[in-house]
């Protein structure tokens, strides 16, 4: 068939290496893909078959392994069964030699006993009560060796972990004799060492017990003090013991149930041994468990009181300043102030944080601060200072940063510390001195006061300078706990210091005669103020406008966990962190150094006493593109805080509870706000410089700044178009109705109830307020007033709502320099009038705030649109506008304010001068008096308010100061915090529901960080307007002229307008007011010049009957004036016009 063919026709053997099974080999060749597939399969299937094996293997392994374990498990039952057979027949028989019976039985009882075993327990009792019997003659004898000792006691600590007390309260005292007996019959002490960290254990286990019989805490107080007695050449049984008795014994709550156990250990312990293994020991305890350190800080405490020769005053602050800042945060919730309640007052009943430490551990913390340990630590340090004043610094020190440790854990105690400190004194080489002037000199021995003081070009340089050595960061620390607790002191003397005592020591005078008080020993002289405010300006100044910087790379540099409530996580701060002490941070230093130098300005702003432009600090900036890079800084921010979510933070006001739950929370949202404020302040320098420090930037380019800060907001709210004119043309254009989310607000408004009708139409905008408002008056009549509201009928308006709401309603009331400050009477006036069911007194009491809320959305609303209002606010009012925005850490939180809106204001005495002189003066005649307070006055720490209603009797509320203020008398030691306490109800607490509205209303128009860039004098001003003399050249230069007076293409005036300038020239200063007011409704320019007034000042012609009297339009700032041809005229027809009040009316 094929003739070309040659070879055999047969086909080859087809050999498969690859171990594949195929039924028909001609269905896969070796080249081709399956082939691959194929060859994979047959490895997985080889794998899963050697799986397979090995777990066969692993399973006849593991039924090997429980075979063997069981069979060892049964064969070791049935030996202990079989010993505890031997046990019993031992102990059936007749009675026979104790001691041979406890040498044949203890044997068996090793190996049988099992601790959970109740028959096993009995059994080692049984051995225990013939070997007590006996007095281990069965060791003495040599029946056993003395080595199995350390297994017996072994044996009866795990014995004494399971015993039921209720149950075996016998054998329980029996193992515990047994122990204390084992003690006495070896010295062998080695094997007792290892088992020293498992007897305190149990011992702290068996204290913690109810119920404990006084036979059996005699055993354990023996039990407890007997490792510690060892002789002197068993030290490191001794050291061993010391160590354990610390971490295992004095961390558990057990030892405080032991009536004596505390008197023993007292009587036993080598309390400065006890204080050093502490202070070395305090990073080994257990950080996830900050109720251990507590209970070891209460047990120390005690038995530091219990020691009839206590420890050195400066180890005991070591011991105790190594362990706080473990547990300060469980502390401060512990100790927690009562916070009052709506009304600002406290009561009796309120939490204080009290349920959430144990009581014995309050009451031991509680006696580090009470009256007798603080001087008892002050006197003691007296006298370490007056025989060794080699290391008065290196004491002053460690007392410095024990005394700003209690003043941050113990926040309800606080003003007592600060207290007790201000009437100390301390003995010094020139004499004893306050303890204020104490620190201030101390202070200014420093390093970091010399250098930070000397510069503010070096002050970065210092403060990123790490310390090179160990000494030279106990140096670093050392130094700032000394400036931190003078700043402490020195805050509570400025507080207390009214302006006599201030300025006596600055300017002696006559008058100022009299013996040196307290507070003007405490006092400096001109020199020393001026240096101190250059610390205070330079430190404050770097530590805000450079944040970023040392808190990166610096010794101020913070662990991520910084920003958290100090001691939140338990955690002692990191080694390498420079804290200069226990619980104060980079943010507390600054917001104390902040504090002090703000309380000096606002009394050189209120007095002045230092140079002019001593606050200044402009050659740190460009200040030619100062205002650029703030309006650039609060943009940036702006757009931070709305891409943040807020929503989960809620206000104080939403947590009525204030247990130690709410503690926690609050604490957590602090810190939430805190960490977002930190960030804010690292990228926003310039900002941070004007909230916290306005005065070193000149007044001028900070009023400039808030114009264009409102400028913008405008600009963001309207899309961009920010000028008033343009908008309303824009919206009349469009046609926009009131409902449009941009629309034009509308509201008619009846002559004579201009606020009444004013909130119920407005009261629903809300920070809408700030969109322009179109307002239709109507007269007596109900008929509408003619006019077309280009801006004048508003400023009109709201001319009107201020005067109507300061004047003609009980909202606000004056002092004695007819200055406006809320009505701190009304709220109780109504909530006592008894009008109805509690129901509607609350609904009234809700109205009357949202009146004063409405009425400072007004004084916004007048501030936003620069018209300026002829009302005069009390300064210790504007205060609070001033430090609203203060909160820790800085920064604005949001537009509208929380229930914390007065937290930044701090009441002292000279504020409550301008509220009412005569409590003012009766509080110096307290604080001067010369005789016993207590014995002569009969005062407490309440306080009397008084309510008057119309029509009937005044009555009285007497309310308390402090809680339990009842019952705490007036001393002449405590007399400086009563009459602290009198100004701060008189001041905050007392108007704190009428303020707070206020503010919240104002707060959401004009941002609160705004107002913080002026004191209260420069609020006033912006108000108001600048006070200084009226320059007419600047008002002639930004006047407009219409009708006949109108300045033609030749650019001359009118003859009339000629003859007015220089009638106005002529004017007396309070005449040129006069007339401004008649025009524009207020006597003073704005701040920045007549350019800033709006509607612009204008004059217009009014015919040519030189007989008529000249008229206004306040609305809209016209004057229209006859032409008059004589100068005379013209002046006779103005000043009438004017002092008559004659010719206004609405155009």
């Amino acid at each position: 068939m094929f003739p070309t063919f040659t070879g055999s026709s047969r086909k080859g053997r087809n050999v498969n290496l690859s171990g594949q099974r195929t039924t028909n080999p001609f269905t896969s060749t070796s080249w081709g893909a399956s082939s691959t597939i194929g060859a994979s399969k047959t490895v997985a299937h080889a794998q899963a078959e050697r799986q397979q094996r090995q777990q066969e293997r692993n399973r006849l392994r593991a039924a090997q392994r429980i075979q063997r374990t069981w069979r060892g498990h049964r064969v070791r039952r049935i030996l202990r069964d079989e010993r505890r057979q031997a046990i019993d027949r031992l102990y059936e028989a007749q009675p026979g030699d104790a001691g041979q019976r406890s040498g044949k039985a203890l044997p068996l009882v090793f190996a049988a006993f099992q601790a959970f075993n109740v028959q096993d327990r009995h059994r080692l009792a049984l051995v225990t009560e013939d070997l007590l019997q006996t007095d281990f003659s069965a060791f003495s004898s040599g029946l056993l060796g003395w080595d199995r000792l350390g297994k017996l006691r072994r044996i009866l600590l795990a014995a004494l972990t399971r015993c039921d007390l209720g149950n075996e309260q016998a054998e329980v005292a029996l193992f515990l004799r047994a122990l204390g007996a084992i003690g006495t019959k070896t010295s062998n002490f080695k094997t007792f060492e290892p088992v020293l960290g498992e007897w305190y254990k149990v011992l702290a286990g068996l204290c913690q017990k109810t119920g404990l019989p006084s036979s059996i805490q005699e055993l354990i107080c023996s039990l407890v003090v007997a490792p510690l007695d060892v002789p002197h050449d068993l030290d490191f049984v001794k050291h061993t013991a010391y160590q354990n008795l610390v971490v295992s014994f004095l961390t558990q709550p057990g030892p405080a149930r032991c009536s004596d156990l505390i008197a023993r250990l007292a009587a036993n312990i080598d309390l400065d041994r006890l204080s050093n293994y502490i202070i070395n020991l305090s990073h080994k305890l257990p950080k996830h468990d900050p109720n251990a350190v507590l209970w070891l800080i209460a047990h120390y405490i005690a038995i530091n009181g219990a020691k009839e020769q206590r420890s050195s005053r400066l180890l005991f602050i070591k011991t105790l300043e190594s362990l706080f800042p473990l547990c300060s945060a469980q502390i401060r919730a512990g100790f927690a102030v009562a916070r009052p309640k709506d009304t600002g007052y406290f009561a009796e009943s309120e939490q204080d944080g009290s349920d959430v430490l144990h009581p014995f551990v309050r009451q031991q913390l509680q006696s580090l601060v009470d009256k007798g340990a603080i001087q008892g630590l002050l006197s003691a340090f007296t006298t370490t200072t007056g025989e060794a004043s080699t290391s008065a610094d290196d004491d002053a020190s460690y007392l410095a940063g024990f005394i700003l440790t209690l003043i941050n854990c113990f926040p309800a105690f606080s003003e007592d510390i600060r207290m007790f400190l201000y009437v100390a004194d301390i003995s010094t080489a020139q004499g004893r001195i306050p303890t204020a002037k104490y620190f201030w000199n101390a202070t200014q021995k420093t390093s970091v006061f010399s250098d930070i003081a000397s510069s503010q070009d070096s002050t970065l340089d210092f403060l990123r300078r790490r310390p090179s050595s160990p000494a030279a960061e106990t140096v670093w620390h050392r130094e700032w706990k000394t400036v931190l607790l003078f700043l402490e002191s020195y805050i509570f003397v400025l507080r207390l210091m009214d302006d006599d005592d201030f300025f006596s020591t600055l300017n002696p005078h006559p008058n100022f005669g009299g013996p040196s008080s307290r507070l003007r020993l405490a006092g400096m002289s001109l020199s020393e103020l001026k240096r101190l405010t250059q610390f205070l300006k330079h430190l404050s100044f770097t530590m805000y406008y450079n944040a970023k910087e040392l808190l990166t790379n610096s010794p101020w540099a913070e662990t991520p966990n910084s920003n958290r409530p100090r001691g939140d996580s338990g955690q002692a701060p990191k080694d390498d962190s420079f804290l200069p002490a226990a619980g104060v941070d980079f943010t507390t230093l600054r917001d104390l150094a902040t504090t002090a130098m703000k309380m000096l300005y606002e009394r050189d702003s209120r007095r002045p006493f230092l140079p002019e432009g001593h606050w200044l600090m402009t050659s740190k900036f460009d200040m030619e593109g100062f205002l650029a890079a703030v309006v650039l800084e609060e943009q940036r921010q702006h757009e931070l805080r709305n891409a943040e979510d807020d929503g989960a933070d809620s206000s104080e006001d939403d947590q009525q509870g204030w247990s130690h739950y709410a503690h926690l929370e609050r604490l957590r949202q602090k810190n939430r706000k805190a960490a977002r404020n930190h960030l804010l302040s690292t990228i926003t320098p310039k900002l941070e410089i004007l909230r916290n420090m306005p005065f070193a930037i000149p007044f001028e380019t900070r009023v400039q700044i808030f114009r264009q800060f409102i400028q913008l907001d405008k600009q963001r709210r309207r899309g961009g178009d920010g000028d008033p004119d343009m908008w309303r043309a824009h919206m009349l254009r469009n046609g926009f109705g009131a409902q449009h989310p941009l629309g034009r607000h509308t509201a008619r408004i009846r002559r004579g109830r201009v606020f009444e009708d004013a909130m119920k139409q407005l009261w629903e905008l809300g920070e809408g307020l700030k969109e322009p408002i179109q307002v239709t008056f109507e007269d007596e009549f109900g008929m509408q007033e003619a006019g077309i509201d280009g801006g004048g009928v508003t400023k009109e308006f709201l001319d009107s709502v201020t005067t109507e709401a300061f004047t003609h309603t009980e909202l606000f009331v004056t002092n004695s320099k007819n200055a406006y400050y809320p009505n701190p009477t009304l709220i109780d006036r109504i909530r006592n009038m008894r009008i109805g069911e509690p129901e509607e007194t609350q609904r009234a009491v809700e109205q009357a705030l949202k009146m004063y809320e409405f009425l400072g959305r007004i004084i916004g609303k007048c501030m936003y649109e620069g018209i300026l209002v002829d009302i005069v606010f009390a300064g210790f009012f504007l205060l609070k506008w001033a430090t609203a925005n203060d909160t820790p850490g800085g920064g604005s939180n949001s537009l509208a304010l929380s229930s914390s809106t007065t937290a930044g204001y701090r009441a002292n005495i000279n504020d409550l001068r301008e509220l009412d002189e005569e409590l003012y003066q009766g509080m110096l005649s307290l604080k001067n008096y010369t005789g016993d307070v207590q014995t002569d006055l009969g005062l407490d720490f309440t306080i009397t308010d008084p309510i008057s209603s119309p029509g009937e009797p005044t009555r009285t509320i007497i309310r308390p100061l402090i809680p339990h203020g009842d019952s705490t008398p007036v001393t002449n030691e405590n007399r400086p915090l009563y009459i602290s306490y009198v100004a701060r109800h008189r001041l905050v607490r007392q108007p704190y529901p009428q303020t707070r509205a206020f503010l919240r209303g104002l707060g959401s128009v004009i941002d609160p960080s705004w107002l913080s860039m002026f004191n209260q004098l420069e609020l006033q001003r912006l108000v108001g307007g600048d006070s200084s003399e009226i320059d007419v050249e600047d008002l002639r230069r930004n006047t407009h002229y219409n009708g006949v007076y109108q300045i033609g293409l030749d650019g001359q005036e009118h003859p009339t307008i000629k003859i007015f300038w220089e009638v106005m020239h002529e004017l007396k200063d309070e005449e040129r007011r006069e007339v401004l007011k008649y025009v524009t409704s207020t006597p003073r320019a704005p701040l920045l010049g007549f350019g800033q007034l709006r509607p612009y000042f204008t004059i217009r012609d009014a015919g040519q009957d030189e007989e008529r009297l000249p008229s206004a339009s306040t609305c809209v700032n016209l004057l229209k004036l006859p032409q008059y041809r004589s100068k005379g005229r013209l002046k006779e027809k103005l000043l009438y016009a004017v002092k008559s009040g004659a010719g206004f009316d609405l155009s």
